[in-house]
């Protein structure tokens, strides 16, 4: 079994994000800060692909990489918050065992509250971007009552839908990319070689749908790499 994070692809996307992420880990001094320090590595995030698929998809479809990345960052926030959520509902975890578990709860309250921030930061189309973070938090709060795996799929699914959403493209892309992130993220978790290669068809079938080009090209290399790493 994989996950998305097996995935290598969009590359200028994962550096345009690390760049992003570090200028937001640099203005904490506190001890929750240094947490979120530690957690803005690259070991602490379950699928950092999710979030360069959101960038992707505003690409994509016309949109402004500089609009999408506070968007793209949320998103991955998110999931670091959550998987520090799930360290201390869990009673486990190198953080808890460090740092104690109250400053670890007010490190995982900052991580939500700065994607909240990203969310609303320098926003080109106002209105898109709010749409994106009515998305963004209906998909965090319903991964929270989900497994992992339906977690994943939800998370999946609304980063590509809100990329799509920042770069204002029409309501059968938006739900078409939306689709194809669910189609993905289950492709991801398949534990069979055949239903997996089928799940990443079904995904590159959505894409090509409403979109054309290179950026097929790069989604098609995402989906496959994903398929052949699921089995």
């Amino acid at each position: 079994m994989t996950s998305l994070s097996d995935a290598v692809p969009l590359s200028a996307h994962r550096d345009s994000l690390a760049r992003y992420l570090a200028e937001v880990g640099s203005t904490f001094e506190s001890v929750a800060g240094k947490i979120i320090a530690e957690r803005l590595e690259p070991g602490f995030v379950r699928d950092p692909l999710r979030a360069c698929l959101l960038l992707w998809a505003a690409c994509a479809n016309g949109g402004q990489l500089s609009d999408a990345l506070p968007v793209a960052a949320a998103f991955d926030l998110f999931d670091r918050f959550m998987l520090l959520h799930d360290e201390l509902a869990e009673g486990a975890g190198e953080t808890a065992a460090r740092w104690g578990v109250g400053q670890s709860l007010n490190a995982g309250d900052a991580l939500y509250a700065v994607a909240f921030r990203c969310l609303a930061a320098d926003a080109i189309v106002s209105r898109n971007r709010l749409d994106a973070a009515r998305l963004a938090a209906e998909a965090v709060l319903a991964a929270l009552e989900s497994d992992p795996a339906q977690s994943r799929r939800v998370l999946t699914a609304a980063a590509m839908e809100a990329g799509a959403v920042i770069a204002g493209a029409p309501p059968h892309a938006i739900a078409a990319l939306r689709d194809a992130g669910r189609a993905l993220a289950a492709a991801g978790e398949s534990g069979d070689a055949a239903e997996a290669e089928r799940l990443a068809e079904r995904a590159i079938s959505l894409v090509r749908g409403c979109t054309h080009g290179e950026a097929v090209d790069a989604f098609v290399e995402v989906a496959r790499n994903v398929a052949r790493r699921a089995a």
